[in-house]
């Protein structure tokens, strides 16, 4: 591919939560990663979920349920017990012949305490995990009206949008992230999830999702709570100058750093993928569903074949649980 243009619209999505340049090798099998999806049968294709992705949860809850399990919410756990169960923070127990752990692997490293295998400690504890992602949702009361291609309920609303960097944006701007400091400008990519499903916000609003990088995890100066405003400010500087009605259509913003991606959703460092997923830490490199201890499990994005919302990890464990339970099928 020798148009720069076209180098110039691919390079952001061989980088998508990693702490990499796009410049660096190994990249581009995270681009192949997010393009491998089969959605409704065509090649690298996504869908949304109706009512928001929190209805996965309750989908699942409520086929665990129908299936006879008991669902236990709100219950923070303390301390995973190796072949006994959990304990939770109020001190009661929960019995159980095997523990699976959603959570990611730093996340599940603390839960048993001393009894956690040494040789896996050092496994997890070597784990780049460190995010490096701005997100945004943000409130319309207009789709954004893109110069490059006017309107504001259009089919290009209907799919992925990025606004891309030059070469030269793209080395300051993950120099500057390893520095502790904001970039001049941000890669961002976008979605309009009510221009498919309008009941995620009120009669008349938009929804746009963004994802951003690079921000750093600690800056060199100031924090999150002090520099927060800040890097909301510059993501939507970073789309707007793309568009007409940006950011006057902007009604709220809510904005995420990698530490509170990590306060908010409980994944350390921020990092979306439950750790660095550069080919040194992908596929075989990937933790094992089966830990040493005995009948704890992951099955996570930390595991094969790493992260996005595809259900692969959850069935692995699943499969590598019965095997160990009942022998191969």
């Amino acid at each position: 591919m020798r148009n720069e243009r076209l180098q110039l619209a691919y390079l952001g999505q061989g980088v998508i939560g990693t702490n990499a340049s796009p410049f660096d090798p190994g990249t581009a099998s995270i681009h192949f990663h997010h393009s491998s999806g089969r959605q409704g049968g065509h090649p690298g294709t996504w869908g949304y979920v109706r009512g928001g992705m929190g209805v996965v949860s309750f989908m699942l809850c409520d086929a665990a349920r129908e299936a006879g399990a008991v669902v236990a919410a709100g219950v923070p756990v303390a301390r995973i017990l190796p072949g006994e169960g959990v304990e939770l923070e109020s001190g009661d127990r929960i019995a159980a012949p095997v523990v699976v752990s959603n959570a990611d692997p730093v996340a599940t490293l603390r839960l048993p305490g001393a009894a956690a295998d040494p040789a896996w400690r050092a496994q997890v504890e070597a784990l780049p995990i460190e995010g490096c992602t701005l997100k945004l949702n943000v409130l319309l009361h207009e789709l954004p009206n893109f110069r490059a291609r006017p309107g504001t309920f259009e089919a290009h609303h209907q799919a992925q949008i990025n606004t891309p960097l030059t070469k030269a944006e793209w080395r300051a701007g993950y120099e500057a992230a390893r520095c502790g400091e904001l970039p001049a400008r941000l890669w961002t990519e976008l979605y309009f999830q009510t221009v498919h499903d309008p009941t995620v916000a009120p009669q008349g609003l938009h929804t746009m999702s963004v994802f951003a990088q690079y921000v750093p995890y600690r800056f060199a100066t100031g924090d999150w709570t002090t520099r927060r405003d800040e890097a909301r400010d510059l993501a939507l500087a970073s789309i707007a100058r793309f568009t007409s009605n940006l950011p006057e259509a902007v009604v709220a913003v809510e904005a995420l750093g990698p530490p509170d991606i990590e306060r908010k959703v409980g994944l350390t460092g921020g990092h979306i993928f439950q750790g660095e997923c550069l080919p040194a830490h992908m596929w075989h490199n990937r933790l094992d569903y089966r830990t040493p201890m005995p009948a704890l499990y992951l099955c996570g994005a930390c595991t094969y074949p790493g992260g996005s919302v595809i259900a692969v990890n959850g069935r692995n464990a699943a499969m590598a649980i019965l095997g160990d339970t009942y022998g191969p099928t």
